[in-house]
């Protein structure tokens, strides 16, 4: 495996968050360290939880043998972080050489200063919430070995186990920050959150390296806007305006006016002259989603501005020219469309130079328990809960066995309903998620081979269900054990292995009955 491999491998991300559940941040930090250090020259990696300004700092783990002290307010103590002015931003220092000063070195309190001792840094805030920000540091003792492929590489092999840190720690205020309210993730933290998105976020990367038109296609509610966002977050755009404009809920009598802008007296009514969507967005991103729904006679403005980068307005006669990046999205099958003579090719040309297709939350049922988590930390936060529930495995389980033809927004509102109806009931422990499907999807694949019921609170785990299977085998064949027609012979396996089984489960065998 190669470094861009490693970094693009959902298996390597959840192997960082299986590593931090199981023995905690060291023993993540340690695995990373032995992953990256085949690719890169890191000596050394720490996790540091602090203020923005890094007035508070707090060591939480480290690879080196000499812990970063929590004291270093001492008199006359460095504090472990260097560039404090740019906290909240990835950070790659490729000589270390300027912060380092051979009398701070003689002083015996700053042994343990990181960039004293180090040639080059890489720093990664994982997440931050206003009043305190959470880093990886990685160090390496030569100079220029980090680039920015290893930051986006690190961002998207981290951002599993950043949520699930973020959900953990997000609640600790730390001592002189003030109290900040939980907000809800960029698109490029909701994008990186999802490890059935790698190939997403590979394709957004490289779209916010360029300035052509993007085309984002997906069902209804997969996160299109999210990564329209993310791309703006990464380009040269970034700040400038994003402009959103949801292209099926404007009237098409008013859609150009409302893209292009109009001169007083334009039409009834155009009492003024007013600039359209594409002036708001100047120098930055104009997201148009719902593409497939705008009128003929926008597709044809569109397609001029794309190609000449010049704009006239709704009753106007000049043009002038605008600087705006296009990213459009679309539900709808667009070749289909096109064939069908009802949206343009030469439009579907252009804005297809750089297709992004986001699969339904169907095909990537991994992404669940993330997903889940971040809108339970979101939620409850909002709502005032004192108490957050808790998921149990069956109750996770029990998520994956829906079609969810509502995507990730149904899962939203899933999750938030559970929040409710358990508050309401007084605030348990265990929370409990019941769907609600669409009307008319009652019925389905799945539904008639009975193995969908709506209220999920009641789902049992993968070994009931193997209990209670085992129990009907054996009363088909009459408790027959072995040979022909045998619970061995339907359930395909060994005398001993079933035995095992029944006797965990408190079935007798034959002749053991009176024991």
């Amino acid at each position: 495996m190669d470094k861009l491999s490693m970094f693009a491998s959902d298996s390597a991300a959840m192997s960082c968050l299986v590593m931090y559940r199981m023995g905690g941040l060291r023993h993540v930090l340690l695995y990373l360290h032995d992953m990256l250090r085949q690719f890169l020259p890191v000596v050394r990696i720490n996790a540091l939880f602090c203020t923005p300004d890094g007035g508070t700092i707090i060591s939480m783990s480290d690879t080196s043998t000499v812990n970063v002290s929590n004291k270093y307010s001492v008199a006359g103590r460095l504090p472990p972080l260097v560039d404090r002015e740019h906290m909240t931003d990835d950070v790659v220092l490729r000589d270390l050489r300027p912060y380092q000063n051979p009398e701070m070195l003689k002083d015996e309190r700053n042994e343990d200063v990181p960039y004293l001792h180090h040639r080059a840094l890489m720093r990664l805030p994982l997440f931050h919430t206003g009043s305190a920000i959470f880093v990886f540091n990685f160090w390496a003792d030569e100079p220029d070995v980090f680039g920015e492929e290893d930051v986006a590489g690190l961002r998207r092999l981290l951002g599993p186990l950043g949520e699930e840190l973020r959900v953990n720690l997000s609640g600790i205020r730390l001592h002189g920050a003030p109290p900040s309210p939980v907000t809800g993730l960029g698109g490029r933290e909701k994008v990186c959150l999802c490890p059935g998105l790698a190939g997403v976020r590979r394709m957004a990367e490289q779209a916010a390296r360029v300035d052509s038109a993007v085309l984002i296609m997906g069902e209804t509610g997969v996160g299109k806007e999210a990564v329209a966002d993310m791309i703006h977050e990464l380009s040269a755009r970034r700040d400038g305006p994003l402009i959103k404009v949801n292209c099926g809920a404007i009237p098409e009598s008013l859609l150009d006016s409302e893209l292009f802008g109009h001169e007083k007296g334009a039409f009834t009514g155009a009492q003024a002259s007013r600039p359209g969507y594409f002036e708001m967005a100047e120098g930055g991103t104009l997201f148009l989603d719902e593409i497939g729904e705008m009128s003929p006679s926008a597709q044809v403005r569109l397609l001029r501005v794309l190609d000449g980068g010049m704009l006239r307005r709704v009753g106007g006669t000049k043009f002038f020219p605008v600087d705006v990046r296009v990213i459009a999205a679309t539900h709808a099958d667009l070749p289909y469309k096109v064939a069908d003579g009802r949206f343009r090719k030469d439009l579907w040309f252009r804005l297809s130079v750089l297709p992004i297709e986001i699969p339904p939350l169907v095909r990537r049922k991994g992404d669940i328990p993330h997903l889940v988590a971040h809108f339970i930390r979101v939620k409850s936060h909002r709502m005032g809960l004192a108490f957050v529930p808790r998921v149990e495995e069956r109750d996770m389980h029990s998520l994956y066995h829906y079609e969810w033809p509502g995507n990730v927004r149904e899962l939203e509102h899933v999750v938030e309903r559970a929040l409710l109806e358990n508050n309401a009931g007084g605030g348990g422990e265990r929370l409990r998620f019941t769907i609600r499907p669409l009307p008319g999807k009652e019925e389905g694949p799945r539904e008639e081979k009975g193995s969908i019921r709506r209220e999920m609170h009641d789902w049992p785990t993968l070994r009931e269900w193997e209990d209670r299977y085992i129990r009907d085998v054996l009363e088909h064949c009459g408790g027959k054990l072995t040979g022909a027609g045998s619970a061995t012979a339907v359930l395909d396996i060994h005398y001993s292995t079933l035995r095992t089984r029944m006797r965990k489960m408190g079935i007798s065998l034959p002749g053991e009955s009176g024991r």
